[in-house]
């Protein structure tokens, strides 16, 4: 569960810091589900941010947590869109980033 809380506490600081804008951002599309074993989402903003995320019921020894995977992106002041994928469990958080080519934007 804390690693649940830190994956969503760094996307949100880097999408605030990412901002370069005082136009409202708006949600240009959302997906959400959930049940009993885990969830799922992903959504899309005007500004360029998005974020694709699942997770999963897992068992380690005897006790019960949550396994998350998922990926983020953004356009960094910078220009360049940064993609931030990542797995979260008992294992840790282990987050891969790449910058995106002209041809995956």
């Amino acid at each position: 569960m804390l690693a649940l809380k830190l994956v969503t506490l760094c996307t949100l600081l880097v999408a605030f810091s990412a901002q370069d804008t005082k136009e409202p951002v708006e949600i240009i599309s959302e997906k959400t589900f959930a049940n009993e074993n885990g969830y799922n989402f992903e959504f899309k903003t005007s500004d360029g941010v998005s974020r694709k995320e699942e997770g999963q019921l897992i068992t380690v020894g005897d006790q019960q947590g949550i396994g998350v995977k998922g990926s983020y992106s953004y356009l960094a002041p910078d220009g360049l869109q940064y993609i931030v994928s990542y797995t979260a469990d008992d294992k840790g958080y282990k987050p891969t980033i790449r910058i995106a080519s002209d041809n995956n934007s």
